[in-house]
């Protein structure tokens, strides 16, 4: 029976994307794919701290190699991905991360604020999907975790547009499970609640603003990226295959209240 149910978790002979993979959430990802066997192709802007994490990952045993790439560049990630899929002959796994908050109140937004914010999360998500999704049906079957948000279900103050882009990513997952299925493609989605990373040190520095995030979480702490390698390692193998249009809510609690 052992011996089943690591086989149910280990992704040893699987390739994974990660995108935002450098740091943060990405990493934590990143990370727990390589632990339970992945290749893990990581995708990030901040090539310092991307080749960190490749590094990281390659000491303690695991496979992993870094992309430079950035997601307002949406032909420069559809490249990326094409050249992953040419080097590793198969892309298994996509973790669908890249994205950044601009926190400002609704009446201050502009156009650009909106485009800027729209273009990464949203609709880069939505055509890195799509590039790994082609690449999945031509193998028959693929695993894709979309990364949604607490702001997936709730409204929080000055993260208006953020809020409405990780809504849609609700939506976009959805309707690509529908639409895969018959493909043998698995699209879920992960939705953090508030997690300690690079990004949200500010919101954390604000000591009015902590105290109230950490009243809200009944177990009583931030997340940390690696609380996601158990919800990311379950989505991405094998004990997940009749699982879809799902998302697991890793929020320490928040939205049970």
């Amino acid at each position: 029976m052992n011996g089943y149910l690591e086989s149910l978790f280990s992704l040893k002979g699987q390739v994974a994307i990660v995108t935002g993979g450098g740091r943060g959430l990405g990493r934590g990802m990143a990370i727990a794919l390589a632990g339970a066997g992945a290749d893990v192709a990581l995708i990030s802007r901040t090539a310092d701290e991307l080749n960190a994490t490749v590094q990281e990952i390659r000491q303690a045993g695991g496979q992993a190699d870094g992309y430079p790439g950035d997601a307002f560049k949406l032909e420069e990630m559809m490249d990326l991905i094409g050249s992953i899929h040419s080097a590793k002959g198969r892309v298994d796994i996509l973790v669908n991360n890249a994205g950044f908050a601009i926190r400002k109140p609704a009446l201050e937004f502009t156009p650009d604020d909106w485009e800027r914010q729209v273009d990464v999360n949203l609709k880069a998500a939505y055509f890195i999907a799509q590039a790994a999704g082609k690449i999945m049906k031509d193998q028959g079957r693929g695993k894709i975790i979309n990364i949604a948000s607490l702001t997936s279900y709730i409204g929080l103050q000055n993260g208006s547009v953020y809020g409405i882009t990780r809504g849609g990513i609700l939506s976009m997952t959805r309707s690509l499970a529908i639409e895969w299925a018959r493909d043998r493609i698995n699209v879920n989605a992960i939705a953090p609640g508030y997690f300690h990373t690079k990004q949200t040190a500010p919101v954390f520095a604000d000591e009015k603003r902590r105290e109230w995030i950490l009243s809200r979480i009944p177990l009583g702490r931030s997340g940390l990226p690696e609380d996601l390698a158990g919800a990311t390692v379950f989505l991405a193998s094998q004990a997940s295959d009749y699982i879809t249009g799902q998302v697991i809510i890793v929020d320490g609690g928040w939205l049970a209240g």
